[in-house]
C-alpha cells in the first residue's frame, strides 16, 4: 500500500507532501466560485498563514490560481481553464441544461435560454418554452449582441479585461431606443452586473422584449455560460424582479454543479438540498452571491 494509501496513518513526504499542499489549496478554492482570500484559505485548510501566502502566490504566478471580480480573493486560474466545464460539447451542454430550462419555463411561464461565449462572441445553445410556437426573438445558434442581449451581458461582464477593451473599441449598433451604445455607459453596467450578479435587458435589442440573465460560474475568473429568461416585458414585467433574479441564481449554481460532475470534479455540496424543487420555490438565501 503506497504514502497516500495509507491515510491519516501515514503522511506523505519530500515531494508528494509539497504536491498534496498545492492541490489541497485547489480544491478549497475550487469549492467557492466567488474565491476566497488567504485567511479564509489558511482556516478551511488549516495550513500556516505563511505557508498558504507562498502556496498561493505561486499557483498564480504559474495560472493555477488568478485574482477574481473581488478584490484580493483567489479563483481558478486561466491555465486550468481546459480542465473546466467550458471544455464539455456544446450538444452535451445543451442536453444537460435542458431539464433545467424547462423546470424555468414551467415556473414562470416564459422562455428559458442557455448562451455561451464563442470566441469574442456569444450565441444561443438552447431554449425551452412553456408551450406553443418558438418566439421569433429567441434563435439557437444566433449570435447575441454583447451590449444587448441579458444573455450576453451576462458573460461579457466577467470576461478578460482584453475582451471586453476590445469590445468597447468597436462600433455597437442600435437596435432601440433603450439599446446603450456608449462606452462608459456600457463599462458603468457591466460593473453593476459583476455586483449584482445578473443583467437586463429591458426593449434594448427588441421592442417589447424584457429579459434577465445570470452567470454561471465555474470556480474560475472567466464565465463561458449564462442561463436566462426572455418574455414580453408586459407580461414578464409583471413578475417580481427579486423572485426571477433569485431563480435564476439558483438554476445557474445547479446548472454549475452539473457540468461539474460532467467533468469529474467535486460538485457544490449546497445544491443537493435544492436539485429535486422548482426553481421559484426553492430557498434561495445561498445562491444570491453578490
Amino acid at each position: 500500500m503506497s504514502q497516500l494509501e495509507e491515510g491519516s496513518s501515514r503522511r506523505p513526504h519530500g515531494g508528494c507532501a509539497i504536491l498534496s499542499r498545492y492541490a489541497l489549496v485547489l480544491d478549497t478554492v475550487a469549492q467557492v466560485p466567488g474565491g476566497l482570500s488567504l485567511s479564509e484559505i489558511g482556516q478551511r485548510t488549516q495550513l500556516p498563514q505563511a505557508t498558504i501566502y507562498r502556496l498561493v502566490h505561486a499557483l498564480v504566478h504559474v495560472g493555477f490560481l488568478a485574482v477574481g471580480e473581488r478584490r484580493r480573493r483567489y479563483v481558478l486560474g486561466p491555465r486550468l481553464l481546459r480542465l473546466t466545464p467550458g471544455d464539455i460539447p456544446s450538444s452535451t451542454v445543451s442536453v444537460l441544461a435542458q431539464p433545467i430550462l424547462n423546470q424555468l419555463a414551467t415556473d414562470f411561464g416564459e422562455t428559458a435560454v442557455i448562451a455561451k461565449l464563442e470566441g469574442a462572441g456569444v450565441a444561443t445553445l438552447g431554449v425551452a418554452m412553456p408551450g406553443g410556437a418558438l418566439p421569433a426573438f429567441i434563435r439557437p445558434g444566433h449570435l447575441l449582441p454583447l451590449h444587448a442581449a441579458a444573455s450576453a451581458k451576462a458573460i461579457l461582464a466577467f470576461s478578460s479585461d482584453s475582451l471586453i477593451g476590445d469590445f468597447l473599441l468597436k462600433p455597437r449598433p442600435c437596435f432601440t431606443s433603450r439599446t446603450k451604445t456608449e462606452r462608459t455607459e456600457i463599462a458603468d453596467e457591466l460593473a453593476r452586473i459583476r455586483e449584482q450578479g445578473f443583467a437586463v435587458c429591458n426593449q434594448e435589442l427588441d421592442a417589447g422584449v424584457l429579459a434577465y440573465a445570470c452567470p454561471v460560474r465555474n470556480g474560475t475568473a472567466a464565465v463561458t455560460y449564462s442561463l436566462g429568461l426572455v418574455g414580453y416585458a408586459e407580461r414578464l414585467g409583471r413578475a417580481p424582479p427579486d423572485a426571477v433574479v433569485s431563480s435564476l441564481k439558483v438554476a445557474a449554481r445547479v446548472f454549475s454543479n452539473v457540468l461539474r460532475e460532467e467533468c469529474g470534479a467535486v460538485p457544490d455540496p449546497w445544491s443537493s438540498f435544492s436539485a429535486g424543487l422548482p426553481f421559484a420555490q426553492r430557498d434561495d438565501r445561498a445562491a444570491i452571491d453578490h
